[in-house]
């Protein structure tokens, strides 16, 4: 690794926190900041990959990424392990092997992971950054103590970079922050509206910069790696619905009987994204079997959708930035009443039981309007573009000198 002058580094531990903090990685490889992501627990454990587009946005843009194989390793049963995840990752990428056998593959690296001090990993992996940088800054959606090598790298940072949080998602919840100890805690957070800001007045140092994820120039670039071709049809309505856990749905059994009666209607087209963990394993019922959809990512099936709904997932900011009808089936959450936007939501989009809702989809028109500022509210503050205030941040605070 060669000696940097400044190094920001950014710790996704799943795929979701590599979606918040991969337009960060851009932004300040843009900038001339050197890069290294680093994926972490979800990574390590092989319970995924990054996605393509993402890692080869990382690749044209000479931006490092660095997973078990490249960590540094100290003792018998670390570099043990890093030989066999070495072995176990061709075997889950290879198309050659049966799901059957990735999957004990993937169990039997859990269960080895188990076993493995990840808390002396993470610090190791920070000591090698910080002797070859001058400056480090590490970005990150949160911090969890109990994501072992997270924890580890994070504690061996603090004090000596700068650690700037992100967060995991949009903050569009009434919630309250428990003040964490300092000692493990970022320095600065870049907060998505005024709501975050005020849930983290335990901090001293933090801004209102909007969501990068959920702008249109990373929009943009994202669809540039998308190999996909969309081809909505005019006469057909594409309906997208953003599922969730049982845990998070009021009613699983009446969420299904929907899923069912929707597939039955000629007017409409459409898919189910088990985009969430826990829902994306699951096998659908029979009737559902040719709408279920696990291969398509989150950004490309809103993409190729007219109408998306849902009731608690976040992916509906992906719709919102590309200005996708909205519908809210508040009859299928547990949390209504604990929505940021839900007070200042169109009655258009708020639906209630399944009879609005077949009326609602009986009346939609691909020219109506779309009203989303309910929701703009919460990932583009008082208008602003997330895109220029993230700028703006890093030319203050991660520049070099």
């Amino acid at each position: 690794m060669p000696n940097n002058k400044i190094e920001a580094i950014f710790y996704a531990y799943s795929n979701n926190a590599l979606d918040h903090l991969a337009p960060y990685a851009y932004m300040c490889q843009k900038k001339k900041i050197p890069c290294t992501v680093i994926y972490g627990e979800d990574f390590v454990k092989l319970k995924l990959t990054p996605k393509e587009n993402i890692a080869k946005i990382f690749e044209d843009n000479n931006i490092q990424t660095c997973n078990l194989a490249s960590f540094e390793k100290h003792g018998f049963s670390q570099i043990f392990f890093s030989y066999i995840w070495s072995l176990a990752y061709l075997i889950v990428k290879s198309k050659i092997f049966p799901n059957f056998f990735k999957k004990k593959i993937q169990g039997l690296i859990n269960k080895i992971f188990n076993h493995i001090d990840g808390e002396t990993i993470g610090r190791n992996i920070a000591n090698k950054h910080l002797q070859n940088s001058e400056k480090v800054f590490v970005f990150i959606d949160g911090w969890s103590r109990k994501k072992k090598i997270q924890n580890g790298f994070l504690s061996t940072m603090k004090g000596r970079a700068k650690i700037i949080s992100t967060n995991h998602l949009p903050w569009h919840f009434h919630y309250s922050l428990s003040i964490p100890d300092p000692s493990f805690c970022e320095d600065i957070a870049l907060v998505s509206n005024k709501w975050e800001l005020d849930a983290k007045s335990f901090l001293d140092q933090k801004e209102i910069t909007g969501t990068l994820r959920y702008t249109k120039k990373w929009v943009t670039i994202l669809d540039q790696y998308n190999d996909k071709k969309i081809s909505l049809n005019d006469k057909t309505k594409n309906i997208l619905i953003l599922g969730h856990t049982e845990l998070h749905t009021s009613n699983w059994k009446r969420m299904m009987d929907l899923f069912i009666q929707l597939s039955k209607r000629k007017d409409i087209k459409l898919t189910i994204l088990p985009h969430v963990r826990g829902m994306s394993n699951m096998k659908p019922p029979k009737e559902l079997e040719s709408v279920w959809d696990k291969i398509s990512t989150l950004d490309v099936a809103v993409k190729n959708s007219d109408i998306v709904m849902f009731w608690v997932s976040s992916g509906v900011y992906d719709a919102v930035v590309r200005n996708k009808k909205v519908f809210y089936l508040s009859f299928l959450s547990k949390i209504d009443e604990k929505f940021l936007w839900r007070d200042n939501a169109p009655t258009n989009i708020v639906i209630k039981n399944e009879q609005e809702l077949s009326d609602a989809l009986d009346n939609y028109d691909k020219n109506d309007k779309i009203d989303n500022l309910c929701f703009e509210k919460m990932i583009w503050p008082d208008g602003s573009d997330p895109w220029m205030n993230v700028s703006n941040f890093l030319d203050k605070y991660v520049k070099i000198k």
